[in-house]
């Protein structure tokens, strides 16, 4: 019988930061090749007292949803990066960037450089709405 385990969300936020900070930081610069589970959201920032770059290109099968979102308004798109695309995208102060993988059966995948404010930027996972 196949034994299947549930992994906390709150692990899976951990094992992403690490991830994807472990990754390379050097002078205000994060370089990651980031993975979204399916039927998720990547979300980044939020806290940070300056703006945020997020530069890269979708290196995976599926297309990635980018949005912004200001504590307490809603999320506002910034576009879609189909497989291939390249993704340029910037977030004020206190913005959090989401990045949605838009399949709910295979992992998105994105190589990519943040810059600006990277200091104590919050990083975790959430379902997609």
């Amino acid at each position: 019988m196949p034994y299947h385990t549930m992994i906390a969300p709150r692990w899976l936020a951990v094992a992403a930061a690490l991830a994807f900070a472990g990754s390379s930081v050097s002078a205000g610069e994060i370089n990651s090749n980031l993975q979204i589970e399916a039927g998720q959201t990547f979300l980044l920032g939020g806290g940070q007292k300056g703006a945020l770059r997020v530069k890269g290109r979708n290196t995976g099968p599926v297309a990635v949803i980018v949005l912004g979102q200001i504590e307490g308004a809603a999320p506002v798109l910034r576009g879609t990066v189909q497989p291939g695309g390249d993704l340029d995208a910037r977030f004020a102060a206190n913005e959090t960037a989401l990045l949605r993988n838009t399949s709910d059966v295979t992992m998105a995948r994105l190589k990519l450089v943040v810059s600006g404010d990277t200091s104590g930027l919050g990083m975790t996972y959430t379902a997609n709405p």
